[in-house]
């Protein structure tokens, strides 16, 4: 080993590899509707906080390659009579079904693709939840990818 040339080492050629694998995938923001029950809410405040961070821990938790960011919210309803819009929040004897959207970042094929592999990929942390998709579109690359 006196100094002579190497190949990239195998952490390296494994990173350029992985690159070079998403590349030939497209980026998509895929959106999923998520019902989430929580017990022992006291207030509409209370239950979508929980909701929240309970969602938050699974997401966290979830074993995703393909995908790479989840943002957290709330759904909206409209008021079928007046129009006016409202968070997606039953509370009934301090049991609250809340309305959550995932907005995932998913390296996918296609849109159809992006869906399927945001279902599989987070369903293993929402065992017996349904993940509805609720829209998917072709996301901005990264600003270091312009």
């Amino acid at each position: 080993m006196q100094g002579e040339a190497r190949g990239p080492s195998t952490q390296v050629a494994q990173r350029r590899a992985r690159r070079e694998h998403v590349t030939q995938h497209e980026r998509y923001r895929v959106t999923l509707s998520v019902p989430w029950l929580v017990r022992g809410a006291h207030a509409v405040q209370d239950a979508i906080n929980i909701a929240v961070s309970e969602v938050g821990t699974r997401v966290s938790k979830a074993d995703t390659p393909h995908v790479d960011h989840c943002d957290i919210g709330i759904q909206m309803l409209s008021c079928t009579t007046c129009g006016t819009p409202m968070e997606a929040v039953l509370v009934v004897a301090e049991t609250a079904l809340v309305g959550l959207m995932l907005e995932c970042t998913v390296s996918a094929r296609s849109s159809e693709d992006a869906e399927q592999t945001s279902r599989r990929e987070l369903g293993t942390a929402f065992d017996g939840t349904p993940l509805v998709p609720a829209g998917t579109v072709r996301a901005d690359p990264h600003p270091e990818e312009e």
